[in-house]
């Protein structure tokens, strides 16, 4: 609906017209959204073509515009008729529908009723033109095909659509005059403490006049300026003044749980607004099995008919919903809790979730994204994040594996034959394919990755086999077990990759995308070097956009990774933390490259334990891959080490972490943690007080030579003339920085980083590490680091003597004698901030 208030025009379509008096939900389906879609579209055109074939006067797609005028506004109502033929001096008017049962469809059903308005409503324009009408609504079984017709007797629907007109004007007015009202709500948002924390003033200052001009803002804080609540603050104060929504998008869930926190802090300082953390479906199930069908799940059958509005009435009464909330209520009235929080979303000013919501091509909410989204502003949280994520989404693969696994669970449910002969033929034609294509290159040494050319043909037949044996599969299921399949289904996840597969096929063509066939693992792949083109397009939409994150380094790297605009502002700020604090040393003698490490097992070691022998606490070593940790790891164990040993596997699980977690936080034992760069240690994860006391950084971090990162680096000089820079060394310069910003989390942590590794003295790899790093290159590591924690007098930091901040241009700021407020209570919950 598009409202021109100066003209005293409504546009609007003829389904906004009916849906204008009815509350209208968002429903999931066992059979993938996108699959019901596009079988639908299917048995649309199927129809239109049949009638185009029997009717001579036929039309489809038959553009309907009625215009009115209702309270002295002017409505202009457009739709398209599926179907009109004229026949015997009458014009047959046909809206097609496409149901999941017909024989059970129920025709008092609300869907019912509002497939016949829609009918009807083409019917009165064609009526009011003097036509002699038929109406027909044709019913089309997207199993079997089966087709009903069912004629429904035209109607004069003037008065109709002048009272709906009327709901649409009246709720529209009162909407204006309750947002009027809401912008009020702007001045109850303050700044929560007494004081700022070095240069979040600044911060603070220049995300509002990014906001104020629907700007985009890089912002590169470190840890201890407070970016959280600085981007935050105006950023919510702003929505609320301009009726606008504010997404947050993070990618870890411990990320979502510091926005939950921050905004707690708003609601007890009065700040009006509402806000809810959404979380993943799976993990918000409250049924005994996580099965999405109304006959398996009584949450999912009960919502249709559950009174929402006193629902969300009630979930609103808190300010901050999460998923504990909304489980709560939800179980109370045995409605499903990841609809309910969806829809109850609608009502928000605040929504915090994953990357996923918003980036990701098949998950984003379709309710907010499928439709302009103007009327948002966007906060991205550990930015440095996105452009590996968004790749993930756009390089889809399908491996031998797979589909023997699919095979495997097709026999196992034990389907009526004829549909388990359609789905087997499915799958055994996608794998003699990929047999195929592997058996082209037997001379291929090591049975290495190969670039491929896949057959677009083959995969546009194969999707429509694919859709089609969904709809039996589907049916069938339910008739075996009496409930349709969960969203874990192995044959629906297969399904549905084969189509994501495809539609990135589609435009594999474009410089940004390779086809790949790994002929050792029976795979094959469409890699994504970069999804900068896609961020952009969905950045594009958004009333303002605010990427944030403590290791933007480079930033201009980083600008054109994300799909930042040229005319992005970028702000960058030094540490916080006192550099008396904070020791950063260099051994340049050893070469951490592939074809020396093996020279540099023992030396690494013997720096490790003769470092961690002159303080006892918590130490973390960070290793390029596996196998170095490993090699390290055995020499490690040859010498006497003053503290404990904990080591990274491979594959460690959630609970191992949270383990090892523990046990640094534990003050009866100390421990020297062994991972990888860029693993679930180095990031994400806040090493406070004496659980981390230094940090032993192997080598920069540079991601493997394959030949996938080649093709990176091939399409990186191509786009940007900066491949090396932009597929190894960037990628592993960000891990170093995260990984040493683990020992620095509060103003009173002291401790050391060394850098390990030749290459770190290049100007090529140094002069991208942060500039407020004072590195030390002492002739006696050992001895620089014994008088560091010989000196008794660690520094809180004044604003003063460290930070500096950059934006657009390195630009000193002016000295300040306002030391960091040190008052216990506010201290500690700044830390976390």
């Amino acid at each position: 609906m598009k409202v021109v208030e100066e003209n005293k025009e409504i546009h609007l379509s003829i389904k906004d017209v009916i849906f204008a008096s009815s509350d209208r939900r968002f429903y999931t389906s066992s059979i993938p959204l996108r699959i019901r879609a596009s079988k639908g579209t299917e048995v649309h055109v199927a129809f239109q073509d049949k009638r185009s074939q029997s009717e001579k006067k036929f039309q489809k797609e038959a553009a309907v515009k009625i215009k009115l005028e209702v309270m002295d506004w002017k409505f202009i109502i457009s739709g398209r008729a599926d179907v009109i033929f004229e026949k015997q001096g009458k014009l047959i008017i046909e809206e097609i529908k496409s149901v999941t049962n017909l024989e059970k469809f129920d025709f008092s059903s609300r869907i019912a009723e509002e497939y016949r308005q829609q009918l009807l409503m083409y019917g009165h324009y064609y009526k009011q033109l003097g036509r002699d009408i038929v109406c027909r609504l044709v019913l089309v079984d997207i199993y079997s095909e089966d087709t009903e017709i069912i004629e429904i007797e035209p109607q004069d629907l003037t008065n109709y659509i002048q009272q709906q007109c009327q709901v649409i004007l009246t709720s529209w007015k009162q909407n204006l005059k309750q947002r009027d009202l809401l912008k009020k709500r702007a001045k109850t948002i303050q700044f929560p403490f007494s004081d700022h924390r070095p240069n979040q003033k600044e911060i603070i200052e220049k995300t509002s006049e990014i906001l104020s001009n629907q700007g985009r803002l890089m912002l590169l804080a470190p840890s201890g300026l407070g970016k959280t609540i600085g981007t935050l603050y105006p950023a919510l104060k702003y929505s609320l003044r301009h009726n606008k929504r504010l997404f947050i998008v993070t990618s870890k869930t411990t990320q979502q749980n510091i926005y939950r926190e921050t905004l707690q802090i708003f609601a007890k300082k009065k700040g009006q607004f509402s806000s809810i953390i959404l979380t993943a479906k799976e993990k918000m199930c409250v049924n005994d099995a996580f099965i999405c069908e109304k006959s398996f799940c009584p949450f999912i059958e009960n919502y249709e008919n559950a009174p929402l509005d006193e629902i969300t009435s009630e979930v609103s009464k808190k300010q901050v919903v999460d998923a504990r909330i909304i489980r709560k209520i939800a179980k109370k009235h045995t409605v499903c809790p990841f609809e309910l929080s969806l829809d109850y979303s609608l009502e928000c000013d605040v929504i915090v979730g994953d990357y996923n919501y918003v980036f990701h091509p098949f998950i984003k909410l379709k309710r907010y994204f499928d439709q302009p989204y103007d009327d948002m502003v966007l906060i991205v949280d550990e930015a440095h994040n996105l452009p590996s994520r968004a790749m993930t989404y756009y390089s889809p693969e399908i491996t031998l594996k797979s589909i023997a696994d699919t095979i495997e669970s097709l026999r196992a449910l034990n389907l009526p034959k004829k549909v388990e002969r359609k789905g087997l033929d499915l799958y055994q034609k996608v794998n003699k394919y990929l047999l195929a294509l592997i058996k082209e290159y037997p001379d291929i040494p090591n049975r290495k990755i190969v670039l491929a050319k896949f057959d677009k043909k083959f995969f546009r037949t194969v999707v429509k086999d694919s859709d089609r044996f969904v709809m039996w599969y589907v049916q069938a299921y339910i008739d075996r077990m009496g409930y349709q399949p969960g969203g874990k289904d192995r044959n629906l996840e297969f399904t549905m990759n084969l189509r994501n597969f495809y539609l990135i096929l589609k435009e594999s063509d474009l410089p940004e995308y390779s086809e790949l066939l790994y002929l050792k693992e029976g795979k094959m792949k469409i890699l994504c070097k970069s999804a900068a083109h896609k961020l952009e397009y969905q950045l594009q939409g958004f009333n303002s956009v605010i990427m944030q994150s403590a290791t933007l380094f480079p930033m201009e790297y980083f600008q054109k990774m994300l799909g930042f605009p040229e005319s992005a502002i970028r702000l960058q700020f030094n540490s916080p933390y006192a550099q008396q604090n904070r020791l950063y040393l260099l051994m340049p003698n050893i070469s951490t490259k592939y074809e020396y490490r093996r020279d540099s097992y023992e030396p690494i070691a013997a720096l490790i334990c003769d470092s961690v022998a002159l303080k006892y606490g918590n130490y973390l070593a960070f290793f390029p891959s596996f196998k170095y940790l490993k090699a390290v790891e055995q020499e490690i164990e040859r010498k006497s080490l003053s503290v404990e040993l904990l080591v990274q596997d491979r594959n460690m699980s959630e609970r191992k972490r949270r383990e090892y977690l523990k046990k640094l936080q534990s003050p009866d034992k100390k421990y020297l943690l062994l991972g990888v760069h860029g693993g679930i240690f180095s990031e994400g994860v806040d090493f406070t007080g004496d659980m981390a006391i230094g940090a032993f950084i192997i080598g920069p971090g540079l991601p493997a030579y394959s030949l996938e990162q080649e093709m990176m680096k091939n399409y990186f000089d191509f786009k940007w003339q900066k491949g090396f820079e932009y597929a190894y060394r960037n990628p592993g310069i960000t891990k170093v920085i995260q990984s040493a910003g683990r020992v620095f989390r509060t103003f009173t942590d002291r401790g050391f980083v060394i850098l390990i590794g030749q290459r770190f003295i290049t100007p090529f790899y140094k002069d991208i590490l942060p500039q407020d790093w004072l590195i030390e290159r002492p002739d006696d590591i050992i001895g620089r680091i014994s008088s560091f924690w010989n000196d008794k007098s660690p520094k809180i930091i004044t604003k003063s003597n460290e930070t500096e901040e950059k934006y657009e241009k390195p630009n000193k700021k002016k000295s300040s004698k306002k030391k960091y407020p040190k008052t216990v209570d506010l201290f500690d919950l700044m830390e976390k901030l």
